[in-house]
């Protein structure tokens, strides 16, 4: 079986594909992944063969432009909001169509048999449906459809692939534990997966060298921030410098995840109770970690949720990091945020309330414990392969 993996040009929308990725080639299938940019890079550094979609067109720009809507508030405050949800299907829609054209020729030259993608990335459905293949829906966090703006926004693109109608993709991957809850209300009109499959989420977050000091815990509470890879979603550092006055008062270590950012609002001088690095794995990482403090996103959610650890979440408005961060809250893990409105006072009081209080880790340890008992990702391939074998017979 040939499967043929895609995503935008984006690091953490490839990394939950991995795993799966992973198994396929595990239990002898061929893997593909057809994406450009950072994904492209994780991909190659995750061990799978590449192949370039939508580099020539400059694809991952209309992304970096959405994350600046993003930073000026100017996405509306809701994921499922009208505003939101027509910014993010511009954006995510002119990606997709400046990958379409690779991705068709991709699959068909290679001769894929499936393609696996997020919902978010409309266009891998898109290049499916030209292809003439199975596509496989993989969850990345909350369940959500394939994106209908996107899809809006693809549709005299994806006539001139020959495809006039486009129906949602056969199978579903669904990796969220099933005491979480969805808050997020995306609309579809393309129909349903025939197949719904429950997995366990991977938690892939790169390779990376693991500190001797991470493989213990620390002689005083050991807190993470991260805010992702970008420097937009850290408002230039100022989020983090933010992170950093909240947590002096602590009696805490704060290990800050910087990535590859440039953070002009962050301080060169970091107080003593600072540990920065610019990546470390962070499921690995948080073994060893009391809380962590994060955006909100969706791959960040679960890898905390995976180690039992209590959250704090600062969300940036109109993304589905808001979703996100309010089924921590739900379900008892942890506390969210509007630093803005708030200011670092109520992040010092998060945090101090999550170190002190038992109950938000024992929320995110039967959350662990429920993650650990779903399908792994072994598993759901053989599913997926009777599947398709079974749709081409």
């Amino acid at each position: 079986m040939r499967y043929l993996f895609t995503s935008m040009p984006v690091s953490s929308h490839l990394m939950p594909l991995v795993p799966l990725a992973h198994a396929a080639q595990a239990a002898g299938h061929e893997v593909l992944v057809a994406t450009c940019g950072p994904a492209q890079r994780t991909a190659v550094a995750a061990g799978l063969v590449t192949a370039e979609a939508g580099a020539a067109r400059q694809a991952r720009q209309p992304y970096d432009d959405l994350l600046r809507t993003l930073e000026r508030a100017g996405a509306g405050s809701a994921p499922d909001d009208a505003t939101s949800l027509a910014v993010h299907g511009r954006a995510f829609g002119e990606v997709g169509a400046r990958m379409l054209d690779d991705l068709v020729h991709i699959a068909r030259t290679w001769g894929a048999d499936a393609v696996v993608y997020p919902g978010i990335h409309s266009a891998a459905l898109v290049a499916a449906r030209a292809a003439g293949v199975p596509a496989v829906l993989h969850g990345y966090g909350t369940p959500l459809p394939t994106f209908g703006p996107a899809l809006d926004y693809l549709a005299p693109h994806a006539a001139r692939a020959g495809v006039d109608k486009v129906t949602e993709a056969e199978i579903e991957i669904d990796v969220l534990p099933p005491s979480l809850a969805n808050f997020t209300d995306v609309p579809t009109d393309i129909g349903r997966p025939a197949h719904h499959l429950a997995m366990r989420y991977g938690c892939f977050n790169n390779g990376g060298t693991l500190p001797h000091w991470a493989l213990r815990p620390g002689e005083v509470p050991r807190v993470v921030a991260t805010c992702g890879s970008s420097a937009a979603m850290t408002r230039d550092g100022a989020l983090y410098r933010d992170i950093v006055h909240a947590t002096g008062e602590l009696g805490a270590e704060l290990v800050l995840l910087t990535a590859d950012a440039e953070l002009p609002k962050l301080p060169a001088a970091l107080p003593p109770h600072v540990r920065p690095e610019r990546w470390v794995p962070l499921r690995a990482l948080l073994d060893g970690c009391d809380a962590i403090v994060h955006h909100g996103g969706s791959g960040t959610v679960l890898s905390s949720f995976a180690a039992g650890v209590p959250q704090v979440s600062l969300p940036m408005p109109g993304t589905v990091n808001v979703s996100n961060a309010r089924t921590v809250a739900d379900r008892g893990a942890g506390r969210t945020l509007d630093i803005d409105a708030d200011g670092p006072g109520a992040v010092t009081d998060a945090l101090r309330e999550v170190l002190r209080d038992p109950a938000p880790r024992r929320a995110s340890r039967e959350v662990a414990a429920e993650m650990a008992a779903m399908p792994a990702p072994a598993e759901v391939v053989a599913r997926v392969g009777d599947l398709v074998a079974g749709g081409r017979g």
